[in-house]
């Protein structure tokens, strides 16, 4: 996925990666992670140039889950601003989840035992000095995950 700009060059890179928060065997599997355990969902973006030179403001990150099947839908960590810095091109931040945030698999919600298995998406908006929003903004997912019972 990437950022998307009102004028050429009109798009930069975005990308999105939840690692393993828990030391798992040697070929465990990357996208099962522990629901009780803190994690980070780590963004890393670019800004071509020449809108690296002049954009001023800040870059506003959010993540959210879904749930496949019965489960939270919701706001992953808090809201994340990152100042820009002219010149720079290329971005990287984490948005840092608790343990504890997400229900794990076999865990009750509203009565009903949830899979653990979520779509991760991040969305970023830059915003004015002022702090209006602009046009410049854009998405990125991580590829599904499925978070195990404490």
């Amino acid at each position: 996925m990437g950022l998307e700009f009102p004028t050429g060059p009109t798009s930069g890179d975005m990308t999105v990666d939840v690692p393993d928060n828990w030391p798992t065997p040697p070929g465990g599997p990357p996208n099962i992670l522990v629901a009780s355990v803190p994690c980070n969902v780590n963004v890393k973006w670019t800004v071509p140039s020449p809108h690296n030179m002049n954009l001023g403001g800040t870059f506003q990150l959010r993540a959210y889950i879904e749930s496949l099947g019965p489960g939270q839908e919701m706001q992953l960590g808090s809201t994340i601003k990152v100042p820009v810095l002219p010149g720079q091109t290329v971005y990287n931040t984490a948005i840092n989840v608790p343990g504890g945030t997400l229900l794990g698999e076999g865990q009750l919600y509203g009565g009903v035992p949830v899979s653990g298995v979520y779509k991760i998406v991040v969305v970023l908006q830059h915003l004015n000095p002022d702090p209006t929003p602009t046009w410049i903004s854009g998405f990125a997912e991580d590829s599904i995950r499925m978070f195990l019972s404490p």
